[in-house]
């Protein structure tokens, strides 16, 4: 690439790679090699004579030359795509059933739907909140067309939106309590979560016994970060000030929750251009909010 000339394709990988935090899961997104991911975003930065990402052996940061550059390249393919929608006159109007878990609805609500009204100005989005087991079935029955899911990080179905990652967050003594039991809250619904927590209680306390049980996670949160109990949690779901109290012991496990955006079998014209759009949106929330923390 020549300075001065940009390619979209290009362009879209460097986006690929803001959005998703590292050069593997872009390229895995892109069906493309590490290595040529990695040249791709050499170019660029030869291009524009700009250093636009730092990267070492355990992060990628943009750099604030590639946050312009991201916004310059997130419009021209948004351009791209608009020329194209109007030339080949994709029709892309109509109701589309969204479903997502209760945890991920403010992201929704706040970071996606608000643009896609200016994207797709002839979409009405409609929304459901439900178990993310429920919703899969109701995304493979075709009751859905869009839906958020928290998988198991062995299911690569759907559009990846972002990793969960879990601690076994416990009060500090619990296990010197005069019962010798730990207590462990559990999230008392069909959800893999719920399931983790049974197998994790085991080996993190062979003692346990469940002393409180709830069907919303920010219970089971509140529970934990006010001493009551253990439990297996998102890290995200807790506060900053409870990952570096002295009251709370947290420690992280191996096993993570993948976030994905499920895709009806039978798609309705357009759909995949929206769930596109959606996951874009979703996963700048996901990094300001990373950032945030």
């Amino acid at each position: 690439m020549r300075r001065g000339k940009l390619d979209l394709n290009v362009l879209e990988t460097f986006a690929t790679v803001c959005l998703s935090g590292s050069l593997k899961s872009a390229a895995e997104h892109l069906y493309l090699t590490q290595s040529a991911v990695s040249m791709q975003i050499k170019r660029l930065e030869e291009c524009v004579q700009q250093r636009l990402l730092e990267r070492n052996n355990q992060s990628l940061r943009v750099t604030p030359a590639g946050e312009k550059m991201l916004a310059h390249a997130r419009a021209m393919l948004r351009l791209e795509s608009a020329a194209l929608n109007e030339f080949l006159r994709e029709p892309i109007a109509g109701e589309i059933r969204i479903g997502v878990p209760a945890d991920y609805a403010p992201a929704l609500l706040s970071s996606a739907l608000p643009y896609l009204h200016d994207n797709f100005p002839a979409v009405v989005p409609s929304v459901e909140c439900d178990l993310s087991r429920k919703l899969r079935r109701k995304i493979e029955s075709n009751e859905l067309d869009l839906a958020i899911l928290t998988q198991d990080v062995d299911i690569d179905s759907g559009l990846p939106l972002w990793e969960e990652k879990l601690v076994w967050a416990e009060p500090v003594g619990s296990e010197r309590r005069a019962d010798s039991y730990t207590a462990v809250g559990l999230l008392d619904v069909d959800c893999v979560l719920r399931d983790m927590t049974l197998r994790l209680a085991a080996q993190q306390a062979p003692f346990h016994r469940i002393a409180f049980r709830s069907n919303a996670l920010y219970s089971i949160t509140a529970a934990v970060e006010n001493g009551f109990c253990a439990a297996l949690l998102p890290q995200s779901s807790l506060s900053p000030s409870s990952l570096t109290s002295s009251k709370l012991k947290v420690t992280p496990i191996n096993d993570q929750l993948m976030i994905r955006l499920a895709i009806a079998p039978e798609k309705k014209p357009g759909l995949d251009s929206i769930a596109e759009f959606l996951q874009t949106q979703l996963l700048l929330s996901a990094r300001r909010a990373e950032a945030a923390s």
